[in-house]
C-alpha cells in the first residue's frame, strides 16, 4: 500500500512537471508583438503568395494554417468576408482574383475579371466581392458564395480601389485617372454619380457614420476630406510622397496614412482633422488596417518586409511581423 501511494505521487509529480514545460515558452521563440486576437491576411509582392498574419505570430504553427499560401503574379491587394471564411486577394499581372479558405489556406477559386486588378473589397454582408479593374475602367462584381462575376459595371478611368458605405448600399470607387470618386449603388449595381478628390485619387476610406470619405490622391499629394452629403471637399491634407494607403480606426477616431515613397504613416484626428503625429516606420509603408477593436494598427513596410505593429493608444510602433518578402496590403478581420 505504501509503495502504491508513492509510485501514485511519483506520478502525480511528473505530469505537473509536463504541464509546466509545456506552458513554458522556449528559450529563444518567445512571441513576437503581433496579430494576437486578431485573424488577418497579407500580400506578398516578392513571392506570389499571400500569408496570415497570426500564423506568422505563432511562428507559422497555428493549426490549420499554412505559412504562406502560393498565388498569381504581382499579387496587390486582399480582403476577406465579414464571417472570415474567405479571403480574395488580386493579381494585376494575370487579371484574377485568387480566393482562400481563410482558415486552411485551401485555394478555392481563380476568377477571371477585368484587365489590371488592383483593389478588391468584400461587401459588408458578405454577398459581393468588388474588385476595381484599373486597365479596364470597370469594377466586376463576384458573388461571394458562387465565387464567379455577376456583373461588370462601367466607373470612370483607371478605378484603382474602393469602400462601402456603413449600410452597404452604396460603393465609393477612386478613379484614378481622374480627380474624380465614381459612386456605385449597390442595390441596382449601377454608377449612379461621381463626388470631387484631389488629383489621382488613389485608396479610400469611410467615416464609420458614413458622412466623409478620406482620398489620398497620388498626384496633389494630399488627403482630401469630402461631405458626403454636401457633395463637396472640405479640407486638403498635405501628405508624404506617395503611393498611399489610408485607413480610418473602427472607432472613428484617427485616419491613418501611409506613402510608399517615404518612412511614416500620418495619423490625422478624424474630428479635428489636424496631424497629430508622423509615425517613422521604415521605407516603404503602403497598407495599414487598424484592428476591430481600434487597439493597434498593422503597417505593410515593403521596403523592410516587414509589417509594423503600432499601439494606437501610444501612436508608436510596440512591434513587428516578418510574412515575408515585399508585403504590400492587409486585411483585418472587422476591418478589411
Amino acid at each position: 500500500m505504501k509503495e502504491a501511494r508513492m509510485r501514485n505521487r511519483t506520478i502525480r509529480s511528473t505530469l505537473a512537471l509536463l504541464a509546466a514545460a509545456c506552458a513554458a515558452p522556449l528559450i529563444g521563440t518567445a512571441r513576437p508583438a503581433a496579430a494576437d486576437g486578431d485573424l488577418a491576411w497579407v500580400t506578398l509582392k516578392g513571392e506570389n503568395a499571400v500569408a496570415p498574419l497570426m500564423a506568422m505570430a505563432d511562428h507559422g504553427h497555428m493549426k490549420g494554417h499554412a505559412k504562406k499560401w502560393p498565388a498569381g503574379k504581382a499579387m496587390t491587394y486582399v480582403s476577406a468576408d465579414p464571417a472570415g471564411k474567405v479571403v480574395f486577394a488580386t493579381s494585376a499581372a494575370e487579371d484574377a482574383i485568387y480566393a482562400y479558405d481563410a482558415h486552411s489556406g485551401k485555394r478555392l477559386a481563380r476568377i477571371p475579371v477585368g484587365k489590371t486588378p488592383k483593389g478588391i473589397k468584400v461587401d459588408r454582408k458578405g454577398r459581393y466581392a468588388i474588385a476595381a479593374d484599373e486597365g479596364a475602367g470597370t469594377i466586376t462584381v463576384i458573388d461571394v458564395e458562387r465565387l464567379r462575376p455577376v456583373k461588370t459595371i462601367a466607373v470612370g478611368p483607371m478605378p484603382h480601389n474602393s469602400v462601402l458605405s456603413p449600410d452597404n448600399r452604396t460603393l465609393y470607387v477612386t478613379l484614378q485617372g481622374t480627380d474624380r470618386i465614381a459612386v456605385v449603388d449597390m442595390e441596382r449595381l449601377e454608377k449612379v454619380g461621381e463626388l470631387p478628390a484631389g488629383k489621382a485619387p488613389h485608396n479610400v476610406d469611410i467615416s464609420p457614420d458614413g458622412t466623409r470619405l478620406f482620398v489620398a490622391n497620388n498626384a496633389s499629394m494630399d488627403l482630401t476630406v469630402i461631405d458626403i452629403p454636401g457633395r463637396r471637399i472640405v479640407k486638403r491634407i498635405p501628405l508624404s510622397p506617395p503611393h498611399y494607403g489610408v485607413d480610418v480606426t473602427p472607432d472613428g477616431r484617427y485616419v491613418l496614412v501611409t506613402g510608399i515613397a517615404g518612412k511614416v504613416v500620418t495619423v490625422v484626428d478624424a474630428g479635428t482633422l489636424e496631424v497629430v503625429k508622423r509615425i517613422e516606420v521604415g521605407q516603404g509603408p503602403h497598407g495599414v488596417r487598424a484592428s476591430a477593436d481600434g487597439h493597434k494598427a498593422y503597417v505593410a513596410v515593403t521596403g523592410l518586409s516587414k509589417v509594423a505593429v503600432i499601439d494606437l493608444g501610444k501612436l508608436e510602433v510596440t512591434g513587428w511581423i516578418e510574412p515575408g518578402k515585399v508585403p504590400f496590403w492587409l486585411a483585418v478581420l472587422g476591418n478589411t
